[in-house]
């Protein structure tokens, strides 16, 4: 089974730069650092466009719920971080996705 921790963000295109930064530099690095076996894709959503925003997908593909539960623990934390320094100009929502077999 594969768990997949994703987190939606909207940002606004005159704050892209300082996201960007911000992705690279503390959110990516901390999970490469936690968990050196998970891997992630960082995606830029096509189906939902705004004039003013940009809305961008960051998957981490974990294969055993406790990768899950130190994304999340983690997560909630440098999320926090991020919404006070962008406040409202980058919304984020996260969700936990898994494989299914049909």
């Amino acid at each position: 089974m594969i768990y997949i921790f994703n987190t939606t963000f909207t940002v606004e295109k005159g704050s892209l730069k300082e996201w960007e930064v911000w992705i690279q530099k503390n959110y990516i690095p901390t999970f490469k650092e936690l968990l050196p076996d998970v891997t992630h894709q960082l995606l830029e959503m096509m189906s939902h466009t705004e004039e003013d925003s940009i809305n961008y997908s960051c998957q981490w593909q974990c294969s055993n719920p406790e990768e899950l539960e130190v994304i999340n623990k983690y997560s909630s934390i440098l999320l926090n971080n991020l919404g006070e320094q962008m406040g409202e100009r980058c919304l984020h929502f996260s969700s936990i996705l898994k494989t299914h077999t049909i």
